[in-house]
């Protein structure tokens, strides 16, 4: 299966009074990584969340926002603190009687001292709480997962494309890989008349440098297993596990048979279609890097 690693979900829903919104982003990552910002009163749901949203992830880097009435956890209830505020005015009577000051403090002022006024979160049952959490944080995963199949829907058919182009190239490859040995043969042989006359030369040495020559530059085990490959990386592409970890291991291994082929072959057209290939490999592992 094919899931691209980036997305988006969004769930919206109430929960005693409150609007609730769940977030998620998801962006490209070697491996699973799910930052979790909640509200301050929702802290210990955090590793309920994080556990959550792995249980649905294989790979990227996911964040996940949750917000209380759409603020980001400031919900609550502002209070004056009246104990501070106390300690305030007799300290401001303190400094007046002590120094002869006059005037009165003005409201602005005095709201805007520190610790004057406190949010006071509100009074959540916490089972309660991660029940709806749960919830809605289920459906934006789902949500961000639709979204994420759409995006590997496109992936790929431009994947089988390329996987295509390797296919063609590997069957040229083999049209040439036969025709290669005999044309090495006879250029062997020219090499050594301009050498040495005709009747000099030991028909049995002779071919026994061929035959040596022939294994050297044979790519046959190459192309079988570049061609196994292909097949196992299309069998991933509709196979129903997320499979960005084994294409990428594929590709490894299929760009390493490319480069053997480029190193044994002894014909101009095979060493340019090896070239043409292994472009399309990298093509292939730069868009892998967004399969989940």
């Amino acid at each position: 299966m094919v899931r691209s690693m980036t997305g988006y979900g969004r769930a919206e829903e109430e929960f005693g009074g409150a609007r609730v919104e769940v977030e998620i982003r998801s962006v490209n990552h070697r491996y699973c990584e799910v930052v979790v910002r909640v509200p301050k009163f929702l802290a210990a749901l955090e590793p309920q969340v994080r556990t959550l949203i792995q249980d649905r992830a294989s790979r990227g880097k996911i964040s996940v926002s949750i917000s209380w009435d759409g603020d980001g956890g400031t919900l609550g209830e502002l209070r004056l603190n009246g104990d501070v505020a106390e300690r305030y005015m007799k300290l401001f009577d303190e400094l007046k009687t002590r120094y002869g000051l006059a005037g009165d403090v003005d409201l602005s002022l005095f709201v805007g001292l520190p610790d004057l006024l406190r949010w006071e979160s509100p009074d959540v049952d916490e089972t309660e709480a991660w029940k709806f959490v749960e919830r809605i944080s289920a459906r934006a995963v789902e949500d961000l997962n639709e979204m994420k199949q759409r995006e590997g829907r496109a992936l790929e058919v431009d994947l089988r494309r390329r996987i295509g182009f390797v296919d063609t190239a590997l069957t040229r490859i083999r049209g040439r890989a036969a025709q290669q040995v005999a044309a090495a043969r006879e250029k062997l042989r020219q090499r050594i008349s301009l050498l040495v006359d005709p009747g000099e030369v030991d028909p049995g040495r002779l071919e026994q440098e061929v035959a040596i020559l022939a294994d050297r530059i044979d790519i046959t085990e190459e192309c079988v297993r570049l061609d196994s490959h292909n097949r196992q990386f299309i069998a991933l592409l509709e196979g129903p596990e997320l499979a960005g970890r084994k294409l990428n291991f594929i590709l490894q291994e299929m760009n390493r048979e490319a480069n053997t082929m480029g190193s044994k072959a002894a014909d101009v057209e095979i060493v340019n279609e090896v070239i043409a290939i292994k472009e399309e490999i990298e093509k292939i592992r730069e868009q892998v890097q967004n399969v989940e």
